[in-house]
């Protein structure tokens, strides 16, 4: 009861993310990057549920990224749908690998495959339209569209678990604050 009620929470803070991120601006100081919340809180999850919840939350977040991200240029669609529920079930794999070094307190794993979750996303994404395009221009702004969210990602990852550990306790079915994770490391 616990993984499907936190599902349920992190399903519509992802949902809810992906609508805010779309009203933050670009950061400037990094040439435009912007800022990307729904893969930092999809590493959070995916490290922190069981591997059904994980991959639930995947095929939702992958669906919702590939909606919010589809381009048709010319009659062709740039990034295929589909695709990201791909990489957010093969990217939850990997997060739950490192369950057990989290639940044993290590909150910094989480920080680390936010940066590397989100600036891989966006760099799979860049080669996909460059495929399609067949032309790759590697510059300094692509550079920091692909990295600069990872490392804005590195920033807001430690805050996004902090809140998390704070409100978890609110959720029905999560398990009291002297209990961490449940028990289980």
């Amino acid at each position: 009861m616990k993984d499907v009620l936190g599902g349920i929470s992190f399903a519509i803070c992802i949902f809810l993310a992906l609508v805010v991120q779309e009203f933050i601006p670009p950061v400037r100081m990094l040439l435009g990057a912007h800022v990307l919340l729904v893969p930092t809180l999809f590493c959070l999850a995916a490290i922190a549920y069981s591997p059904w919840t994980m991959l639930s939350l995947a095929v939702f977040t992958g669906f919702i990224m590939d909606l919010m991200n589809l381009h048709i240029v010319g009659g062709r669609v740039e990034i295929a749908l589909g695709w990201s529920i791909v990489y957010f079930v093969l990217l939850g794999l990997l997060c739950h690998g490192f369950q057990p070094a989290f639940l044993r307190g290590g909150w910094w794993i989480h920080t680390c495959l936010s940066v590397g979750g989100t600036s891989l996303y966006l760099a799979l994404q860049y080669v996909m339209i460059c495929f399609r395009r067949e032309g790759i221009v590697l510059n300094e702004m692509v550079f920091w569209r692909i990295v600069g969210p990872g490392l804005i990602a590195a920033a807001l990852a430690p805050l996004i678990y902090l809140a998390w550990e704070s409100v978890r306790h609110f959720i029905p079915g999560e398990y009291a604050r002297g209990d961490r994770f449940g028990g289980r490391a």
